[in-house]
C-alpha cells in the first residue's frame, strides 16, 4: 500500500481529498501546511506528496523548494492540487519540475489516475539507476551484473572474492508491529552503517526488505568472516517510534561465503543466502 502525504490548510478540502485517496487504496498522512509536512517527513516515509499552494507558514512553492533541496526525496513524486487554475501558475509549477499540477475541482477517478501515473513514472525512473539516489547504495539489478563480472575477473586472476549478505533480523516484526515506513527507515539507517564500514571499491547493494549484499574484492572468506563479525559486534542501531518515543532496536544477521577462486556456482550461493533471510522473516 502506497503512502500519500496530503498537505492542505482547509480541513474540509483535506478530508475530501483523503477520502478519495483512501477509496483508491492508498494510505494517507495529513498535514495542515508546509511546516507541518516537513515535520512529518522527518519521521515518516511517503511515496508521493500532494499539496495545495496557498497555505500559511510555508506555502506549496516553499515546500517544494525545501523538499527538492533534500536528496532523500530525489525520487518522491511531488504534485500540486490547487484552485489556482491560471495558466501562469500551472506553467510556474511545471517549470519548477513538479511531477503534475492538478486543478480543483477534480473527480475521484481523475485524482486517482493522476496520482497512479506519477507513482508509476517514479518507479520506471528508479529502474534506470545503477545506484539508488536516496540511499546511495547499488541497486539489486546492478549488483547482480557486477557480481558476475567480478567473479569472472577474480577467477581468471586467481584472486579471492567474498560475498557477505547482511539482513535486518527483525524486519518483518518492524513492519507488522509498527509500520512499513518504519521498517524502511530502519533499512536506510542500516545501509548507511554498512557502507561506512566498507572500502570505496566494495560493492554494497540494497536488495530490498531489509537485506543487503556486500561484495568484497580481493578478500578471502576468513577475512570476510572477521569483517562481518566486527560489523555485527559494532552494530548498535535503533529508531524512535514517534507515537511513544520508544527506542526500537534493529537486529542484524549475516552469512559469509568465499566465491572465488572456486568451483561453486556463485549466483546459486547468492540466491541461497538471500532465501535464508526470507525464511527467517
Amino acid at each position: 500500500m502506497k503512502t500519500i502525504l496530503v498537505v492542505e490548510d482547509s480541513n474540509t478540502s483535506r478530508d475530501v481529498t483523503t477520502h478519495f485517496l483512501q477509496q483508491g487504496g492508498f494510505r494517507v498522512l495529513e498535514a495542515e501546511d508546509g511546516e507541518d509536512a516537513l515535520n512529518i517527513l522527518r519521521s515518516r516515509h511517503v511515496d508521493l506528496i500532494l499539496t495545495d499552494i496557498m497555505m500559511p507558514n510555508l506555502d506549496g512553492w516553499g515546500l517544494y523548494h525545501e523538499i527538492r533541496a533534500d536528496k532523500s526525496f530525489n525520487l518522491t513524486p511531488f504534485v500540486f492540487l490547487s484552485v489556482l487554475d491560471e495558466i501562469e501558475d500551472q506553467i510556474k509549477g511545471l517549470t519548477l519540475g513538479v511531477d503534475d499540477y492538478i486543478t480543483k475541482p477534480v473527480t475521484p477517478m481523475q485524482l486517482i489516475a493522476r496520482v497512479n501515473t506519477a507513482l508509476m513514472r517514479s518507479e520506471r525512473l528508479s529502474s534506470y539507476f545503477f545506484r539508488n539516489p536516496v540511499t546511495e547504495l547499488e541497486t539489486e539489478q546492478y549488483f547482480r551484473h557486477r557480481f558476475v563480472q567480478e567473479i569472472d575477473r577474480c577467477r581468471a586472476a586467481r584472486l579471492p572474492l567474498s560475498l557477505v549478505v547482511v539482513g535486518i533480523g527483525n524486519y518483518v516484526s518492524l513492519v507488522r508491529g509498527h509500520a512499513e515506513w518504519f521498517a524502511e527507515s530502519a533499512s536506510r539507517e542500516a545501509g548507511d552503517l554498512i557502507r561506512s564500514k566498507t572500502r570505496s571499491y566494495d560493492i554494497v547493494a540494497d536488495m530490498g526488505q531489509g537485506c543487503f549484499a556486500v561484495l568484497l574484492p580481493n578478500v578471502g572468506e576468513e577475512k570476510a568472516q572477521k569483517w562481518a563479525e566486527q560489523l555485527s559486534s559494532d552494530w548498535d542501531l535503533s529508531l524512535t517510534w514517534p507515537d511513544t518515543e520508544q527506542r526500537i532496536p534493529v537486529d542484524i544477521g549475516f552469512t559469509c561465503d568465499g566465491v572465488s577462486p572456486g568451483d561453486s556456482n556463485a549466483l546459486a550461493v547468492l540466491k541461497k543466502n538471500l532465501a535464508s533471510f526470507e525464511r527467517k522473516w
